[in-house]
């Protein structure tokens, strides 16, 4: 579905978060965060203080949130925030983690276990049909 805005969310920019990133560039989608972009050595510290207005602002033109919860079990408190004002919003959610109590429970909610397992499906359907990231704005 070329001319689809993702935003990427996650507690740092990991190479989990890029593979996923080209991935959607290579099936026609654009990514509206700017959060992750910059010099590959750049500081850690600089990626994870990525939550601001500028980052909703992105988040507004968006039609899908894709969330990268990470390896360490911990689910940072931004990245289920975030969840809530996409779904508030009207947006579809990503989840690639350990399922979140509560999320779960909204249609507009789509969970997969790990970034392969996401990134995986994209590329079966990239292949067969279109990908079901947004079916336009959905209800909470």
């Amino acid at each position: 579905m070329p001319g689809t805005a993702v935003y990427l969310e996650a507690p740092e920019r990991t190479q989990d978060l890029l593979t996923i990133k080209w991935t959607l560039q290579s099936a026609g989608y654009s990514i509206s965060s700017t959060w992750h972009e910059g010099e590959l050595d750049a500081s850690s510290a600089a990626f994870q203080d990525h939550w601001s207005a500028r980052g909703v602002e992105q988040l507004l033109t968006s039609d899908s949130l894709v969330v990268i919860c990470g390896k360490t079990g911990k689910v940072a408190l931004e990245l289920v925030m975030m969840a809530g004002f996409a779904l508030a919003r009207g947006l579809r959610v990503i989840w690639i983690g350990s399922a979140v109590r509560g999320l779960n429970h909204f249609r507009a909610v789509q969970q997969f276990n790990t970034p392969d397992e996401f990134r995986k499906q994209i590329l079966d359907q990239m292949h067969s049909r279109p990908i079901s990231l947004t079916h336009g704005r959905v209800a909470a």
